[in-house]
């Protein structure tokens, strides 16, 4: 908002959809300046892979084992 003139709601509007990813856009980010655009960029970046990293990280993390296999073989017949 400091290096722009445009409104709050339409900043904010922009900003929501590039860290969703959405692809909606109010038709501001032509008439933004080089470092506004550069800003939406990075917020496009970090929304893609913000929640691709913390999937990976929640699924790869390491679990304690609560259970124990036999350790020997049961004999049949």
């Amino acid at each position: 908002m400091l290096i722009t003139d445009f409104g709050q709601e339409r900043i904010l509007f922009e900003v929501v959809s590039a860290f969703a990813t959405v692809g909606l856009s109010t038709g501001i980010t032509a008439g933004m300046p080089p470092a506004g655009q550069v800003v939406l960029i990075l917020l496009m970046f970090i929304g893609r892979l913000g929640p691709v990293t913390l999937g990976t990280a929640l699924a790869l993390r390491s679990r304690p084992i609560m259970y124990e296999y036999p350790k020997e073989r049961p004999l049949i017949g």
